[in-house]
């Protein structure tokens, strides 16, 4: 991911959440007010979406899909399996319980 500079990750969790653990250089969308805010995503990038263990993920996924947006990426296990795979996070991961 990270070798292509055309991506956006998308972080679909609620800001608490997002506050408490969070990708680097990640976008926040929450699922909450996404089909009001999806639009900020760019839709010429490769676009990875991530939640806590990857349902809500999906769903945004889904969404994107029926307006068009191509190239749709889940990040399995959400930010859980981001952080147990060792990548980089900003946050404190004992406080955070997903989902």
């Amino acid at each position: 991911m990270y070798k292509n500079p055309n991506y956006q990750l998308v972080d679909v969790r609620e800001q608490i959440e997002y506050d408490t653990v969070r990708i680097p250089m990640s976008l926040l969308v929450p699922l909450s007010t996404f089909e009001q805010d999806y639009t900020k995503i760019n839709q010429n990038n490769l676009i990875y979406l991530l939640c806590g263990v990857g349902k809500r993920a999906s769903l945004a996924a889904e969404f994107l899909a029926s307006r068009g947006y191509e190239d749709l990426f889940v990040i399995e296990g959400g930010i859980k399996a981001w952080i147990n795979a060792g990548y980089s996070f900003v946050g404190d991961k004992k406080k955070y319980s997903p989902e």
